[in-house]
């Protein structure tokens, strides 16, 4: 027997949040959808927001505004890309398994970092930093914003809004590591740089792990994940990668400029990411 699934329009009911996720739309199963009703205790015609919907990190009270029932297709077809999420997995050919398993290697060059700020190894931080802002390239810009988040955009619930937080964190953390660097060019380990860019390269790591990517798996089809993971080998093969490079060569810091283009890069997602171009109270970083 197919599950009923609902689309539910809805109102944020927090006072003081002033971001895109106060309205929106949501796709829920029905007994889901009373579960979370009834966590709300505020009344008929309230829920209790989903893992992973509020910005702020924590579960809040929705209105609904409009419910009604998706269409058998719209459910068939969760179910297939569903069951297609299984099999290729059980290929080896999972484009989010494989990004999962590199996340695993970003964590070990963190403890690296870690124990070189330590150890105040400015020459093995330089080489280990160019690693990581390596793998943020290439995982994050090249195999996500370019392959996979083009895709998905559209069709999870407000995946645009979703699309802009990962983003913004990738050239947060991008800005950081380049301010990083800076400082050791001039023979400087700034520890808290380096503290924020391990929180907040964790965080990341983790917010995408437990929620983006258990969001948009059941929108993708087998097809599109084979040929997601495909165009993401074949990205894999024509990357150049980073080298540290000559970390005391004079003249200006290689970092300098492409800093200030993440920065201006940066305030455009937040300004789409907030109301009126200011940080509400769901924006941190």
């Amino acid at each position: 027997m197919s599950k009923k699934l609902l689309s539910i329009k809805y109102q944020c009911q927090q006072p003081h949040c002033q971001v895109f996720c106060q309205k929106g739309a949501i796709l829920l199963e029905e007994s889901e959808f009373e579960r979370l009703s009834a966590r709300a205790g505020a009344g008929e015609g309230t829920f209790k927001s989903p893992s992973g919907v509020c910005r702020m990190g924590f579960s809040q009270t929705f209105k609904v505004v409009n419910i009604e029932e998706a269409r058998e297709a719209g459910r068939q077809a969760a179910g297939d890309v569903a069951a297609a999420g299984v099999k290729a997995a059980d290929a080896g050919k999972d484009p989010l398994a494989r990004l999962s398993e590199e996340h695993k290697g970003v964590l070990k060059k963190l403890d690296i970092i870690s124990r070189q700020v330590l150890k105040r190894d400015i020459d093995g931080l330089w080489h280990t930093t160019a690693a990581v802002e390596n793998d943020i390239l290439l995982h994050s810009i090249k195999k996500e914003e370019e392959v996979l988040f083009p895709l998905i955009e559209d069709r999870v619930p407000m995946g645009p809004a979703l699309i802009t937080i990962m983003k913004e964190d990738h050239r947060e953390l991008i800005a950081l590591l380049h301010a990083f660097r800076c400082g050791l060019q001039d023979g400087e380990i700034l520890d808290g740089l380096v503290n924020s860019l391990v929180v907040n390269l964790r965080n990341h790591i983790t917010k995408e792990d437990e929620e983006f990517f258990v969001l948009i798996d059941e929108y993708l089809s087998l097809k599109e994940r084979e040929d997601i993971f495909a165009r993401m080998k074949g990205i894999e093969e024509s990357h150049i990668p980073i080298v540290a490079g000559d970390r005391n060569k004079k003249g200006l810091s290689p970092y300098a400029q492409d800093r200030k283009k993440l920065d201006a890069q940066i305030a455009s997602l937040k300004s789409i990411s907030s109301v009126g171009g200011e940080q509400s109270c769901c924006g941190g970083s």
